[in-house]
């Protein structure tokens, strides 16, 4: 379609463009003020949302307690794009994450903490987090391990959720769903597509596929916050999260779009 193919060039001039015009100021602004640096990264991510036409539903409330542990579900790189608009704290990846073209780079540069998931290294990684806890920065984590294809939710990993439980922090689940297109619901080949999951798909094509499309909705319901202190073991705090997380998916399939762009 050649009308599509000329929206993803457009698409593909104006992320350029944004590279080239803010990152200078991205990383001045890193040098002189990381925070200050930070907050315009967030506004970073949010102008390469918008050009790859990702428009955001935003529902519930975002915890205000500091630290907060976020979790949320995980099918794509777009999550960084979307979650790193607003939620005002540092991602927790795996290392490969780093290598990502571009991607790789902005979360990097918005103080990602890349954590090896294997067994041996569980301890050090939740050190690691402790640490930042205890500086009362808030995280957001992705208990999946792994990405997955957006129509569910893969069990979560309770390794972590051990720092909510030393330090009694506040855990809110978010489910980032990719539920509709031009205001339409998506298709459920879609759906799948819109996932990053497969090792035989490269970064840069995908996008270029995703960038043909119109305007996608993506659904991000903040569910109610979890208090470690009302749960007797991570694992419970694990299962709670999950079960919230999966409920906001099975949701916003559910609910008809235009109802949902109402309450936004």
């Amino acid at each position: 379609m050649p009308q599509a193919r000329l929206l993803a060039i457009w698409r593909f001039f104006l992320l350029i463009l944004i590279f080239v015009t803010f990152t200078p100021i991205y990383w001045t602004l890193l040098k002189i003020n990381q925070n200050l640096g930070f907050r315009f990264g967030r506004f970073y991510l949010s102008t390469w949302r918008k050009c790859i036409g990702h428009q955001l539903i935003i529902k519930g409330e975002l915890s205000k307690a500091e630290p907060t542990l976020f979790v949320s579900n995980h099918s794509s790189y777009v999550d960084i794009l979307v979650l790193g608009t607003f939620v005002p704290a540092r991602f927790v990846a795996k290392q490969e994450v780093a290598t990502w073209p571009v991607m790789g780079w902005l979360a990097t540069k918005q103080g990602t903490l890349y954590i090896d998931r294997s067994r041996t290294a569980i301890v050090d990684g939740t050190d690691t987090l402790l640490e930042y806890l205890d500086k009362g920065e808030s995280l957001i984590l992705f208990p999946e391990g792994t990405t997955s294809d957006g129509c569910r939710i893969l069990p979560f990993g309770s390794s972590f959720f051990d720092v909510a439980m030393k330090k009694n922090i506040t855990v809110q689940p978010i489910t980032v769903t990719y539920a509709g297109w031009d205001r339409l619901p998506m298709p459920h080949y879609m759906r799948k597509f819109c996932g990053w999951f497969s090792p035989d798909v490269d970064l840069l094509p995908h996008l270029w596929a995703i960038a043909q499309w119109g305007t996608v909705q993506v659904v991000v319901d903040l569910h109610p916050p979890l208090k470690a202190q009302d749960f007797a073991s991570r694992k419970e705090l694990c299962q709670a999260s999950f079960h919230a997380v999966r409920n906001g998916l099975l949701k916003a399939f559910e609910s008809p779009i235009s109802h949902q762009m109402s309450q936004a």
